[in-house]
């Protein structure tokens, strides 16, 4: 009993530790992130879920903080999610610090270049398949490979910047090809048509 409650600890700890230190270095975590396009978000995905968030919160299991995300699906293009169908997943880290209620503050939110998740908001997500241990999951490329759909217009955190780079155009349609020479926010309807095409489905 006495290992099992030392074991315990130590994996607080190291969680604490671990927690802390992605939240004192985004700028270090943003810098790693690999530049993906959206031909390899598409190829790299479990599921590519577009849909609203209807729920996020936030806790500890197994002293590993997290943030859990429901994800109400209108479409998967992937083809592996059914319609009106709820998706939830867990992420690392806390939604904000969190007091202990020790006079500590638990700092191991989610961490910089993560994405962020907001109820209400329409999203189309990018999802990696989860994680073996912790079944914890990510959007490919993490922040990049998750947009926000804006009054029929899609972009991700970084204004779609090399989302449509090294693409083959070869087989594109006009209205695609444009697509892509396209700054910031594109025509959700035309983009989805694209990462049909990237996936192999025909939407």
């Amino acid at each position: 009993m006495k290992l099992r409650s030392a074991l315990s600890k130590l994996s607080c700890a190291s969680a604490f530790a671990l927690g802390t230190m992605l939240t004192l270095s985004p700028a270090a975590n943003a810098m790693k992130l690999k530049q993906q396009n959206l031909q390899e978000m598409a190829v790299e995905s479990q599921s590519i879920i577009a849909g609203q968030v209807v729920s996020v919160t936030d806790g500890f299991d197994n002293n590993r903080p997290y943030t859990e995300v429901t994800i109400q699906v209108s479409s998967d293009a992937k083809g592996k999610l059914k319609e009106d169908s709820n998706y939830t997943f867990r992420q690392f880290g806390l939604t904000k610090p969190r007091s202990m209620g020790n006079g500590k503050v638990y700092l191991g939110a989610t961490p910089e270049g993560f994405s962020k998740w907001r109820e209400g908001e329409q999203v189309i997500a990018f999802m990696y398949k989860p994680a073996s241990i912790t079944g914890f999951q990510t959007t490919v490329g993490l922040a990049q490979g998750k947009f926000v759909v804006r009054n029929g217009k899609v972009e991700n955190i970084f204004a779609n910047k090399g989302v449509f780079e090294g693409l083959d155009t070869s087989s594109l349609s006009a209205e695609q090809q444009n697509l892509l020479t396209t700054p910031g926010a594109v025509d959700v309807r035309v983009f989805m048509d694209l990462v049909g095409e990237l996936s192999g489905v025909q939407q």
